[in-house]
């Protein structure tokens, strides 16, 4: 008879070190220098000086092209020694990915001619002279950098300074963490840390915006990104903004990964956001004000929810009062907004601001926007009631929660296709959506457990063996309503499903030899190009696609969050619940505010739910299981006030086997031990 494995919830972070951090991309200095010479024209000599450093002699009209091994960003600084007056002596180009490695930079504008950016020429004084890049020309995301000598050069000591996440000190200590030994889910390891360190890269500096009217020829970011930073911004290269929907994905990443670092970049492009809403409409912008978008006022019916959903986020993720009640006002005009636009009929939000992600069609009673409502609507009623006493917050969270009843009651009755098993677009149209039927499954629109599991398995019609094509942008491959499916496919409990999920997209996204090899791109056409929205506003301009894009990196929190377990669901909630999906073996982690939690997992389904609540005590529950029927169901209150050195063992039998389960919660993770596990037993 085989014996259930190994269960162990600790909830602190391990400090022995760490099986994990080959994984971690992040560079270990401020001060990166190239790794390899990626191409070169002859007749360029490269030798080593009495220093140790490498010294590129290039004559007039040769290039060299170097390879710094990942994605990194900043100012580029080096030595060189000229003997020409003739001016400029050197250029320098930059690129993401290596089919741009060329004498001129990959793009930060679209223009179908991929040359927007050329490349930046540098007038040195004659003789032996250091140079740095100006601080507008700054390059948020690069791997190669080529210099092209427009006179005979010698250069040496070519170093990035690292331009993201200045306030980190150690760029490769993360206080999150995941790791699986198992050797055929390797896939899972990397890609929770390429979305870490994607979105590391788009920890910005304040004023590294986009400066508009954007520069033609050649780039300047100089601009102000919101009202106090670092800020979460939307990608390294382009377009180094604000955009409500990508922090609905980028903002768990940064918690998960990058702890406080990362919850200081989320909370400025969210106080960026309120600065911004209309003080009448209680409207959230539709992207930051480094943007042309924001310039023209474009507004967007799908953002301001995402706005919304990204701030209920915030707040259970840091359990901050003061920081709710000082914006709680702000929420209120927001979903005010959101109750305002729902029509008496139906109860549906109309939509009329159809800008998003870049989608095609919409309009109507959009399913994507009327997931999105019925999610911010839940979420901060759930939260309100939490966390308030106050009459008139508990009124309107009574009034939001009737409302996304009703909202859900309706979106069922005229959007579901029986026969497709999915979500239409809206009332007016056959297309049915991978982004609302993400959503829609994510967010529990679904009426039945059987309606969530065939809502999962139609999902999969839109699946190549490179990722979903989404049919509302056809051609493209969009990792960030992926990344919804993602997270959807583990909401309606089927793992294995997502699992699949991430092997082929984010395998692709990490091991094209288009790709950076570090960090997850903003998306792909459906050959697996990088014309990402070729139709769609880009230009087919290839050259313009960001490889680093934090809205891609939704791994992290579905493997960190759903595969092993541990999620904060709520104002001071918990729930533990892993879903392996075939996965024998997980650790996993996260420091909050709140404290430092992690889980190391050796039960495939363990069947187990675990909620930890907000009261004066640790609130403990065991619930029955879909997977395990048999699960007796317990109870128990742990005092928190501590140190907590005292422990509950709990027993529960299931199926065919006996098993002992011991919990330890420590208030200060410094005086916690990682292991406390006992030996399971057959019955």
């Amino acid at each position: 008879m085989k014996c259930a494995g190994f269960f162990l919830l600790s909830l602190v972070a391990a400090t022995a070190p760490n099986p994990w951090d080959n994984f971690i991309y992040s560079p270990a200095s401020r001060h990166v220098k190239p790794t390899i010479v990626h191409t070169k024209s002859e007749p360029i000599t490269i030798s080593k000086n009495n220093d140790g450093e490498i010294v590129y002699d290039i004559p007039a009209g040769s290039q060299v092209s170097l390879d710094f091994g990942i994605e990194v960003g900043g100012w580029i600084s080096l030595h060189a020694n000229t003997t020409s007056s003739n001016t400029p002596q050197l250029s320098l180009a930059f690129a993401e990915s290596p089919s741009f490695v060329r004498a001129i930079s990959d793009d930060t504008g679209s223009v179908a001619t991929q040359d927007y950016d050329k490349a930046l020429n540098l007038t040195l004084a004659e003789g032996s002279t250091w140079y740095r890049v100006p601080e507008e020309r700054f390059r948020g995301g690069f791997r190669f950098l080529t210099i092209r000598a427009l006179s005979e050069v010698t250069v040496t000591n070519i170093t990035c300074e690292i331009g993201f996440a200045t306030k980190t000190k150690d760029l490769r200590k993360y206080p999150g963490y995941f790791y699986t030994p198992d050797a055929d889910q390797q896939i899972l390891n990397r890609a929770w840390y390429a979305g870490a360190y994607t979105v590391q890269t788009n920890i910005a500096p304040q004023n590294t915006g986009r400066y508009l009217p954007q520069v033609k020829n050649g780039w300047a970011y100089n601009s102000s990104i919101g009202i106090a930073g670092p800020l979460l911004v939307d990608g390294a290269k382009r377009d180094r903004a604000v955009w409500p929907g990508d922090l609905g994905i980028q903002g768990a990443t940064a918690f998960l990964s990058l702890g406080h670092d990362g919850l200081v970049a989320y909370k400025n492009a969210l106080e960026t956001l309120f600065y911004y809403q209309n003080a009448t409409t209680g409207r959230f912008p539709f992207a930051g004000p480094a943007t042309g978008s924001f310039r023209n006022g474009a507004q967007s019916d799908t953002y301001h929810a995402w706005s919304l959903i990204a701030m209920h986020n915030y707040a259970i993720f840091t359990g901050d009062s003061a920081w709710l009640d000082l914006h709680w006002a702000n929420i209120t005009r927001g979903i005010e907004f959101i109750t305002n636009a729902l029509d008496t009929s139906y109860g549906l939000h109309k939509q009329t601001a159809p800008n998003d992600w870049a989608r095609q069609g919409g309009g109507g009673y959009n399913s994507a926007l009327n997931a999105l409502d019925y999610q911010a609507l839940s979420s901060l009623s759930t939260l309100a009631q939490s966390w308030s006493r106050d009459p008139t917050t508990l009124d309107n969270a009574a009034k939001w929660a009737t409302a996304a009843a009703k909202l859900k009651r309706s979106y069922n009755a005229l959007l579901w296709d029986t026969q497709t098993s999915l979500f239409h677009d809206n009332e007016t149209t056959t297309l049915t959506p991978q982004d609302g039927n993400a959503l829609a499954l994510l967010y529990n629109l679904t009426t039945t457990p059987s309606h969530a599991t065939a809502l999962s398995a139609a999902l999969t019609k839109f699946w190549t063996p490179i990722g979903p094509i989404t049919p509302e942008l056809p051609d493209t491959i969009s990792p960030f309503i992926s990344s919804i499916e993602l997270l959807a496919h583990f909401a309606a409990n089927e793992p294995a499903r997502a699992l699949n999920l991430t092997h082929s997209l984010w395998t692709y996204l990490l091991d094209s030899p288009l790709m950076t090899g570090s960090t997850l791109a903003e998306g792909i056409s459906a050959n697996g190009s990088l014309y990402y929205r070729g139709n769609a506003g880009y230009k087919h301009d290839a050259a313009y696609t960001s490889l680093s894009h934090g809205w891609s990196t939704g791994p992290t929190q579905a493997l960190s969050f759903r595969l092993a377990g541990l999620e904060i669901v709520g104002w001071k909630r918990w729930v533990f619940r892993p879903q392996s999906g075939g996965v024998k073996s997980v650790r996993s982690g996260f420091e909050s505010p709140l404290g430092a939690f992690g889980q190391s997992i050796g039960v495939p389904e363990s069947g187990l739910s675990w909620f930890v609540g907000p009261a004066d005590g640790f609130l403990v529950r065991m619930l029955r299981s879909r997977q395990s029927p048999s699960l007796k169901s317990q109870q128990r209150s742990l005092n928190r006030r501590g140190p907590v050195r005292n422990h509950k063992n709990h027993t529960m039998s299931f199926h065919k086997y006996l098993l002992h389960v011991q919990l330890v919660v420590y208030r200060n993770a410094l005086d916690a031990p990682w292991f406390w596990f006992t030996q399971p037993q057959c019955k």
